[in-house]
């Protein structure tokens, strides 16, 4: 039996109640978290040219399609949107020297 379920709520459908959809139930954490950011990364990747990292998180918190929530216990420590900060930060870093 799994014993973890994400769901994710449309940030661009949230003013018609944010609906919710059922992204999978897994049986381990690693899992459900793998497939939390999986959605978050895809979401970003929807988003179209932003010129920053702030520009891009902008559009994921008003009109990104999925923010992920994990239920299950034991608790796992995953958000959304602190997810995709980092993730939009990453994505605008320089280069490193190399």
């Amino acid at each position: 039996m799994a014993r973890y379920n994400v769901v994710s709520i449309d940030n661009a459908r949230i003013d018609q109640g944010g609906s919710r959809h059922d992204r999978g139930e897994f049986e381990s954490a690693e899992a459900a978290l793998a497939r939390a950011k999986q959605l978050v990364d895809d979401a970003l990747g929807q988003l179209g040219v932003a010129a920053s990292a702030h520009e891009l998180m902008a559009q994921y918190m008003r009109r990104g399609s999925e923010v992920p929530m994990i239920y299950g216990e034991p608790r796992v420590d995953f958000h959304a949107y602190r997810y995709a900060r980092e993730k939009a930060n990453a994505m605008f870093a320089a280069p490193a020297d190399g």
